[in-house]
């Protein structure tokens, strides 16, 4: 599985969806639809799901899952979402909501049940003048607010297992199209009028308006109840910070990249100096977020919260989108401006944060493009390489997408390092003009035939990429000036120090889907106009009308791991003064769950977005990823997906070997014959009862592993029923003093099987001894267990394990829906073991 520095933990919305306690809750339903009218229904569990009538909540179940998964994990963000409802800065409300409005909710003290309210910012789900939260087909868009109890419970509790919480706010579109946040701008750049749209935006609430209620776990705001603002948001979450304790690291936002762009009125090219020389631009927002941060930082340090550079506690950064964290460039004034300097260097903004979803790969369909023709070419040494030399690679073997070798190339290296695309729109799906027959998501213009542009001396600021010469270097503008020189460097350095604060990306991630390298930074959600998939993506279509993104779980799981060991193997660096260039500990994967899994995805009737989870960011449920191809191994083929465990249906099973022999018939009529297979594949026929699709989802989990895993290319793992693939004690090996791997076997009967794979972590013995699993790695697929120094000779080794197959189902070359019906009907499932 791959490893991470630390999560962003979603799903932001859900009223208790972080909270320990378990809570029920109720919604008004109005009589005739008419919202003044009506009653409260009964009250129902809404986040203990998992383990429905337990005293534990759904949040609880999903950490311990995490820690399980990643016990290097250090750090989790937590996600709280408010609601943006316009893309226009001066008329755009940033609001609380629920989807309870004038419900109720209880929680349970662990001995009974109480009325809880809702809380947050001084209102509750009975407040006049909230904002409901928009419906589609009677289903809400967002679930609501994450409580003030449960948010300071969830904080208290992630410190309290050992992990490191950054806070971060977070604005949901709750307008047509559902847009990112990044797009709230204004329509009049440059002017007064733009000025004063952000200042609307921003609002006027105080630090002197909010007090803290440590007894009831929220904040009450003395401003006036509908007052919408971002500061409002911001300010409330700083002080509600400090109800909990503190926490590492507080965001005043993040990827608010339409409102960092807006200028003033008195913006020029060339801009004005502070009185320490600097360059210094108009930019509203800007100015804005540094009052902010500020603001944010007085209430942390009245309350003893002061900042700790050697512990890296009680911080705050802003965090920019990866596109224009380095600068913006505005139409028409050819150059690129590195507008938020100002605030990376201002006192109170401890580290330059962005969320990088920076491309680490540039693969077409077909051969896969310029990457493969120049895979063995030498890479650049120095910078600007010339326009023949900007594409080597410096890789040896085969080309192939899914290399850990090829994505670290592009980490500091390829497209936003050494040559850039000038347009490289993705314009969604259509029919591959490469000749693949494909559908796959369409780039235009320099993409789509690979037309790469090189970067020219000094114009490093301009590279995405380029984050160690930013960390280590003075920035100035880059534009034209009409000069004679083009796109170079003018006017006076900023403010930003050199090596003065690390670098973090407090997100990063990948889709689940086909190339997600190439674009990571889009996502499959079709309710919103920002749903994409990765530039060359190929799509499916099931019944030949609805088309999906292909899955690639591998290739996700495989760009974490890029991210995580390039950064952790020696490229990392750190000033004299001992400040590093990336702080690893506080960059964060998109995403995590608070609902455990596999209750969610599987409980649609709990929850509206569990269909975006197979193409989408999510880490939990994923895999295991076992391992990573070679160059000569197919794509996918060591990313490897539990067959669901589907409980009540009362399986029976067939389970039957299949050999292979050669026979040779001589002229005397004898044969000789001789053995292909050193072990059998087996054919298994899976009989059962019934499958439910009530809330146990057990036919909705079938179907849904139907379709991600149709087809050889797509095999999975398949754990023995009846307790046929669980091994207690069972013989490893015996110590030579030299031989420090050793194969898992299991026995049946008289014959030992080396088993293909394990579920679950194994239990190792010497001398009958458990041995701590800090002496010795598991490789999960071929199953074999690593020694860090050899068992003494004589030593007898045992193991306890669960066994697995890989195996695939025999009938999906049937119609999807024959298939199905087939499983329905029949109630019978056949699988076969294929070679791992």
């Amino acid at each position: 599985m791959a490893q991470v520095f630390g999560v962003c933990l979603l799903p932001a919305t859900g009223e208790f969806a972080y909270d320990t306690h378990p809570a029920q809750g109720a919604r008004w339903n109005p009589t005739g639809g008419v919202f003044g009218t009506g009653a409260v229904e009964t009250l129902a569990p809404i986040n203990c799901f998992y383990a429905p009538g337990g005293a534990k909540s759904d949040y609880s179940y999903a950490i311990d899952q995490l820690q399980a998964a990643h016990p290097e994990c250090q750090t989790v963000a937590l996600v709280v979402a408010w609601f943006g409802n316009s893309t226009d800065a001066a008329s755009c409300q940033i609001y609380p909501s629920t989807t309870y409005i004038k419900g109720a909710f209880a929680s349970w003290t662990g001995s009974t049940w109480v009325v809880a309210n809702w809380q947050c910012s001084a209102l509750t789900q009975a407040s006049t003048g909230l904002i409901p939260i928009s419906q589609t087909g009677g289903s809400f868009s967002y679930g609501g607010t994450p409580s003030d109890q449960s948010v300071v419970r969830c904080i208290q509790d992630l410190k309290a297992r050992g992990l490191r919480v950054v806070f971060y706010p977070f604005i949901l579109m709750d307008c047509v199209g559902k847009p990112w946040r990044g797009r709230i701008g204004v329509s009049s750049d440059v002017s007064s009028a733009a000025t004063a749209a952000v200042n609307a935006f921003l609002g006027s609430a105080s630090t002197g308006q909010f007090t803290r209620d440590a007894t009831n776990l929220t904040v009450a705001y003395s401003g006036s109840p509908t007052d919408f603002s971002y500061r409002r948001m911001i300010l409330h979450y700083a002080n509600l910070c400090v109800v909990a304790g503190g926490v590492d690291l507080f965001l005043i936002g993040s990827e608010l990249r339409g409102l960092e762009a807006i200028r003033g009125p008195s913006w020029t090219k060339a801009g004005t100096t502070d009185g320490g020389g600097f360059a210094v631009w108009d930019y509203p927002f800007v100015a804005g977020l540094i009052q902010l941060a500020a603001d944010v930082r007085t209430i942390f340090d009245g309350a003893g919260l002061t900042k700790n550079l050697t512990t890296w506690e009680n911080l705050i950064s802003y965090s920019a989108d990866w596109s224009t964290w380095n600068g913006v460039q505005h139409s028409g004034a050819n150059g690129q401006w590195p507008h938020l300097d100002r605030l990376f260097a201002s006192a109170n903004i401890d580290l330059v944060s962005f969320d990088n979803y920076l491309p680490l790969s540039d693969w077409t369909t077909g051969a896969g493009g310029l990457d493969v023709l120049h895979w063995g070419d030498a890479a650049p040494t120095t910078w600007p390489p010339s326009s023949g030399a900007m594409h080597g690679l410096g890789l040896s073997g085969t080309p192939i997408l899914h290399s850990e070798a090829y994505l670290q190339a592009n980490i500091e290296g390829g497209e936003g390092f050494n040559w850039y695309y000038r347009d490289s729109n993705n314009l969604g799906r259509g029919l591959d003009p490469l000749g693949s027959g494909q559908y796959v998501s369409l780039p235009e213009g320099d993409r789509a035939s690979q037309a790469r542009n090189p970067f020219y001396a000094d114009q490093q600021l301009l590279g995405r990429k380029q984050f160690r010469w930013w960390w280590k270097n003075a920035h100035q503008a880059v534009y034209d000036a009409s000069d004679g020189l083009g796109w170079a460097p003018h006017g006076p350095t900023t403010q930003w120090a050199a090596k003065s604060k690390p670098l973090i990306f407090v997100e990063y991630g990948f889709a689940t889907v086909d190339r997600c390298t190439n674009q990571p930074n889009v996502f499959f959600d079709p309710k919103s106009t920002e749903s994409f998939s990765p530039f060359w993506s190929a799509w499916d279509s099931a019944d030949g009308a609805s088309f999906l993104p292909r899955r690639d779980d591998l290739l996700a799981a495989l760009g974490l791991q890029t991210i995580y060991d390039y950064w952790t193997g020696g490229k990392n660096e750190t000033s004299a003064s001992g400040v590093p260039m990336i702080l690893t500990p506080f960059c964060c994967a998109w995403n995590w769950d608070a609902r455990p899994f596999p209750t969610f995805p599987l409980n649609a009737s709990a929850w509206g977005d569990g269909g975006n989870w197979a193409a989408g960011n999510w880490i939990g449920g994923k895999g295991p990823y076992l391992s990573i191809p070679t160059a000569d191994a197919p794509p996918g083929a060591g990313s490897y997906a539990l067959f669901p465990a589907l409980m009540g249906q009362g399986w029976s099973f067939h389970y039957s070997p299949r050999f292979s022999t050669r026979a040779v018939a001589k002229v005397s009529g004898r044969e000789t014959r001789a053995g292909i297979m050193a072990s059998p594949l087996w054919d298994i026929d899976l009989t059962f009862n019934f499958l439910r699709s009530d809330a146990n989802a057990e036919l909705q989990a079938m179907i849904a592993f139907l379709l991600a895993h149709a087809g050889q290319a797509a095999p999975f793992l398949f754990a023995p029923p009846g307790g046929l693939g669980v091994a207690s004690g069972a013989a490893l090996g015996t110590g030579d003093g030299a031989t420090r791997a050793f194969v898992v076997s299991r026995a049946i009967g008289g014959y030992s099987e080396r088993v293909q794979a394990l579920t679950g972590a194994p239990t190792v013995y010497q001398n009958g001894v458990a041995v701590s699993a800090s002496l010795y790695s598991v490789s999960i697929l071929p199953a074999t267990i690593a020694f860090t120094a050899a068992p003494a000779t004589g030593v007898p080794l045992t193991i306890d394990f669960s066994a697995a197959h890989v195996a695939r189902f025999v009938d999906d070359d049937l119609d999807f829906e024959e298939f199905v019906t087939n499983v329905w009907a029949a109630k019978t499932l056949k699988l076969e073991t294929v070679r791992g």
